[in-house]
């Protein structure tokens, strides 16, 4: 049913057009779909066999990568299976596919590092253009402790949970510095792998009853124990960053990603503009 153009290739122009599978495609689509996998096929063609492409190397380490994210979108590899056969491919075909898209994908963004970059004095003159892009609310920098209340579980009934982060408030009031540490060792929460870490926050971000303690707090103030609707927390407000326009060091990556992204793009298509119009002189 897809021998006439690259399986691989309609699957994606399909799930890209309609978001569907070949198979469920009606006739109008199907064609549709078929000349965006043409266009598609003919482009790949042009790509890899440029000079460019020969400098770029696809390891087996990342064709694999690759194979096994699409496999784990299925619940069991069987499904996996009869998903490639409805759709025309086989796991040899998928992975020669795999390998020319990421050939593909690493010539392009190779084609487009060699885009000019912006310069420093392009960088700063976009911000002091712009000072009002960069206007940012007041952030708190904070770190927490969370004990959950869940009946399920013995030591997390609120008694117990509430008897657990009393005994911590007791160890912080006599040893502040100890914050990180002890979130390492008792929180509950996912943030604990770096030692209760919340980053920096605007106000809102938080639960309320979190977010109205934490900031009306001092610069290096720890809370008394504060309840939310996932349990129990004492916060500690490491930093406050006042309100203002951010420096242009801390504005310097976004900005060049701004200038420099459309830069890519266009060295790219005048790249492929140029492939073509080899083959056509």
């Amino acid at each position: 049913m897809v021998e006439a153009v690259d399986a691989y290739l309609l699957l994606n122009a399909a799930a890209q057009l309609f978001g569907k599978t070949p198979s469920e495609l009606e006739a109008p689509q199907w064609q549709e779909a078929v000349a965006l996998a043409e266009k598609e096929s003919l482009l790949q063609e042009k790509i890899l066999a440029s000079s460019e492409a020969e400098a770029v190397v696809v390891s087996e380490e990342e064709i694999s990568n690759a194979r096994t994210e699409v496999e784990s979108r299925f619940p069991e590899r069987r499904e996996f299976l009869e998903n490639l056969a409805r759709n025309g491919m086989n796991e040899s075909t998928l992975t020669d596919s795999l390998a020319n898209s990421l050939k593909v994908e690493k010539t392009m963004n190779l084609v487009g590092d060699g885009a000019p970059f912006a310069s420093d004095t392009e960088v700063a003159a976009f911000y002091h253009d712009n000072l009002d892009k960069f206007d940012r609310p007041e952030l708190r920098e904070a770190r927490h402790i969370l004990i959950t209340i869940n009946n399920d579980y013995p030591e997390n009934r609120r008694k117990v949970a509430l008897a657990r982060m009393k005994k911590l408030a007791k160890e912080l009031d006599e040893k502040p510095e100890d914050f990180a540490d002890l979130a390492m060792r008792h929180s509950e929460c996912p943030t604990a792998l770096e030692g209760g870490l919340l980053g920096k926050l605007p106000q809102g971000k938080l639960y309320a009853e979190l977010d109205s303690v934490l900031f009306a707090m001092a610069e290096g103030e720890i809370s008394a124990i504060i309840e939310s609707p996932i349990g129990l927390h004492i916060l500690c407000c490491e930093r406050i960053h006042p309100a203002g326009i951010a420096p242009l060091q801390e504005a310097d990556a976004s900005i060049r990603q701004h200038l420099n992204e459309p830069r890519r793009r266009a060295a790219q298509k005048q790249w492929i503009r140029s492939l073509f119009a080899a083959n056509s002189g």
